[in-house]
This record gives structure tokens, C-alpha cells and sequence, in this order.
């Protein structure tokens, strides 16, 4: 069983510890580690090893929007010429803390959206109570040629059918085993299986039985099999699955 954790953060402390080595005893074999701003994207891009495994994506995070200056691009494009820095991201829109000014927010996903289609890259997408506006910017900004996931699926299936005739993949985590997150799960029902993808969102949301702990791509399986059970599939026939999605959206042979 092979799995790919298609979203994770990492910290300089986090990932000199045996984080990785960890997550492979599990059956986890290939990471994304996403980044979130300008300042992080020296360290993430430096963590891409595809040798190893581990890729990068790097962007600005709806929450950073405010300190974006079109100015940083030429950073962007940089790392994202470097190996294994195989997708922007991520970027999104977040109405529901709106730590950002929402213009702001919606300015630079557009120039990300705009980025990552000018340079053939796939796109990483967060949209927090923002659904509409975030349809519509994906609709006039990005070709519909070109791939792009919205991680950390929590909409309805309505709106994950939406985002599936747009040509979206769609990302589960460990929300998907909350007791009260049925409406995840209803919507997880409406994906087509080769559109479907897992990830932790580490260090965030760790999934039962782990929750309260802090998050780690070593908690994969237990969201695997969640989903596994809720599709009536055997895990290792969804890990099989979710890892050829992932590798065939981020352009990765393995």
C-alpha cells in the first residue's frame, strides 16, 4: 500500500525530526508539503526531494493576502522552476475569518490562478465560506484545460458537483471521521473516484483516533480507511487510486 498525503505544512522544527521516516513505517510514500506565504516559500521549495518522495507547491494563503505585492512574483516563479515544486499553492479565498481584507484576498487568488496558468502548473485551492466568489474567480482566471484541487473539502455536494464539471479534484482529511461531519461525508459520496484525493492538512485536524494530538502524515491510514469504508473499498485498492490521482494531477511518475 502506497498512500500520498497531497497537503501538509511543515515547520523548521517539525521537519528536522524524523517526520518522514515515520508517515513511510505507515505506508506513506509520497508528501506535498503546500506553502502559505512569501516567507515560507524558501523553505518549502527546499524541502522538494523528489528522489525521496516529497514535493512542493508554493503560493499565498488567502490569510497573508494583505502583505502580497505583485513585486514577490519573480519569488514565485523562482521556486516554481525549481524540481519538485510541482503546483501553486495555496491559494483561496477564507470568508470565514477574513483575516485578510476580502479584495485582497480575491486580487491575489487571481494573479496566482493567472500564474500557475501561464507556467502549466496545477493549482492548490482553499475556499472557506467562500464558495461562490471562488467558482467564479476559477472560471474567469484558469483555463479549464488545466487541473487544480480544492483541498480540504467541506462544502456540499451540490458544490463539489460543481467543482467536479469545472474539472476539479477534490481533497478529504481527517475531518471525514468526525462524528458530526456527516455532511463531508455526503458529499465524499458524490466524488468520482478518480477525482478523489487524501490528505492530513498536518499539523491541523488530526483524524480519530488521533484527535487532539497534533497532526502528522504517520495519521494518513486512519483517514484512508475512513473513506475506504464510507466507498465500500478496500483500503489498499484506495490507496491505489487516491496516490494515481495525485500523481496524475501534479504531473509525477513514480
Amino acid at each position: 500500500m502506497l498512500l500520498f498525503d497531497t497537503h501538509l505544512h511543515l515547520s523548521k522544527d517539525i521537519a528536522s525530526a524524523p517526520f518522514f521516516s515515520e508517515a513511510r513505517l505507515q505506508g506513506v510514500g509520497l508528501f506535498l508539503v503546500a506553502g502559505t506565504s512569501l516567507e515560507d516559500g524558501d523553505f518549502v521549495s527546499s524541502l522538494a526531494d523528489p528522489g525521496a518522495g516529497v514535493y512542493a507547491a508554493v503560493g499565498v494563503h488567502p490569510h497573508s493576502a494583505e502583505n502580497f505585492s505583485t513585486g514577490d512574483l519573480s519569488c514565485f516563479r523562482d521556486w516554481l522552476s525549481l524540481p519538485g515544486v510541482v503546483a501553486v499553492g495555496e491559494i483561496g479565498l477564507d470568508f470565514y475569518y477574513d483575516f485578510s481584507p476580502r479584495l485582497e484576498q480575491e486580487r491575489v487568488f487571481a494573479t496566482f490562478l493567472e500564474l500557475a496558468a501561464e507556467l502549466r502548473k496545477p493549482v492548490i485551492i482553499h475556499c472557506r465560506e467562500a464558495f461562490a466568489q471562488c467558482y467564479k474567480l476559477v472560471q474567469e482566471h484558469f483555463p479549464r484545460e488545466f487541473p487544480f484541487v480544492v483541498h480540504s473539502f467541506t462544502g456540499t455536494a451540490a458544490e463539489a458537483e460543481q467543482w467536479l464539471a469545472l474539472g476539479a479534484f477534490l481533497s478529504f482529511n481527517g475531518m471525514v471521521t468526525f462524528k458530526k461531519a456527516d455532511n463531508i461525508r455526503i458529499a465524499l459520496a458524490a466524488v468520482p473516484h478518480d477525482r478523489l484525493l487524501l490528505e492530513t492538512d498536518s499539523p491541523y485536524l488530526a483524524p480519530v483516533p488521533h484527535r487532539g494530538k497534533t497532526n502528522t502524515s504517520a495519521f494518513l491510514p486512519a483517514i484512508a480507511e475512513r473513506v475506504a469504508l464510507e466507498l465500500q473499498l478496500e483500503t489498499e485498492q484506495l490507496a491505489c487510486l487516491t496516490t494515481a490521482n495525485a500523481c496524475r494531477l501534479f504531473g509525477i511518475t513514480t
